[in-house]
């Protein structure tokens, strides 16, 4: 019977955060404490990434989607049919998920090698979203019932984070995500009384529910001065949690690695 500290599978955690406030940024923090990186970029802005780098850093990889240049309309996709370029780029994804392997590049080998120091990350689950839509359309049931095209993908997008949250994935995760307010509404869709933050995953249905997959949802906040913090004790406005309570402060400084070096060392 293994102790319950070995049986503790590496972090799966939420990032979530307005856009530019440093959420891509901070993963260089991590390579520079010495953890592999895999991202699995929709956003097509880990760019950025390169300008935090050291010279000691470990290796970042990058499997870039076509999601932020694949319209609806077709205006930028040429002649092709824009829902079956999703598929096949969600097919791809879902395929490097379970084994990390480019056609005349890098085997990172499959995912139950992988350990704690490697970071499986998705820039962003936002993104990851709207492609998932694109790619629902070609679903049978979505075709007999287009109302149901927003649980068809929700169901893609459950099971995405199935796979990414359970055992058979060695690494850690981290999902980054921008955030939306929901709430009760008027009869005009307006936010009447208490707002509260989601994450921004696929309608706001399966938002709510992506939560509860992750054991760390926490928040990147940037105040007025510039100074950014990682919020993650619940409040009643977000729903956040650590999954070490004793060891990750409600309120901590911009340092990734030190709180996943926590997290995944439990000190």
């Amino acid at each position: 019977m293994p102790k319950f500290n070995d049986a503790a599978m590496p972090p799966r955690i939420l990032l979530c955060g307005e856009a530019a406030t440093g959420k891509t940024g901070a993963l260089a923090q991590l390579a520079n404490a010495g953890y592999r990186i895999m991202i699995h970029d929709f956003d097509q802005n880990t760019r950025v990434i390169g300008s935090y780098l050291s010279a000691e850093a470990a290796d970042v990889f990058v499997s870039t989607y076509a999601a932020a240049k694949i319209t609806g309309t077709n205006l930028f996709a040429g002649s092709g049919n824009a829902s079956k370029q999703a598929l096949t780029e969600m097919r791809r994804f879902c395929s490097m998920l379970e084994h990390w392997k480019i056609a005349g590049g890098e085997d990172l080998g499959p995912c139950t090698s992988w350990t704690s120091k490697d970071v499986v990350v998705i820039d962003s689950g936002t993104f990851l979203g709207e492609l998932l839509l694109l790619a629902a359309l070609e679903d049978p049931e979505a075709k007999r019932d287009g109302r149901s095209l927003y649980n068809v993908a929700g169901k893609y997008y459950g099971a995405i984070l199935d796979h990414l949250t359970g055992n058979k994935m060695g690494a850690s995760v981290i999902v980054l995500t921008h955030i939306m307010q929901t709430g009760d509404t008027d009869d005009q869709g307006k936010i009447i009384g208490k707002a509260r933050d989601i994450p921004v995953g696929v309608g706001v249905k399966f938002s709510k529910k992506m939560q509860t997959y992750f054991s760390d949802i926490w928040h990147l906040e940037v105040d007025r001065t510039g100074n950014r913090t990682f919020k993650t004790g619940a409040t009643d406005k977000a729903s956040l949690r650590t999954s070490a309570p004793t060891i990750i402060k409600a309120a901590e400084p911009y340092d990734l690695a030190s709180m996943m070096d926590r997290l995944t060392k439990g000190t």
